[in-house]
């Protein structure tokens, strides 16, 4: 597990809006160090309750939102890994 750096949070938010899954994709790729995990893979491999797992993958724009805010505060994701 690595922690995300100021710029790893400053380019997620840069691209969050226009896609919020590629956006946490690529800072939780960063956070759970598995640069070749896609979305669903991430998710799973993520410490998330399993109703959490299944908004985000069901892209819940509230659950995402949540995510990103968890990601700029704690910069870690705990992992299952």
């Amino acid at each position: 597990m690595a922690a995300l750096r100021k710029s790893d949070v400053e380019r997620m938010f840069a691209l969050y809006d226009d896609d919020p899954v590629g956006a946490l994709t690529v800072a939780m790729r960063i956070a759970l160090d598995a640069p070749d995990l896609d979305w669903t893979a991430l998710v799973k491999a993520a410490n998330f309750t399993c109703a959490k797992r299944i908004r985000l993958q069901a892209g819940e724009a509230a659950t995402l939102d949540e995510l990103a805010r968890e990601l700029n505060e704690t910069r870690t994701v705990t992992s299952d890994r």
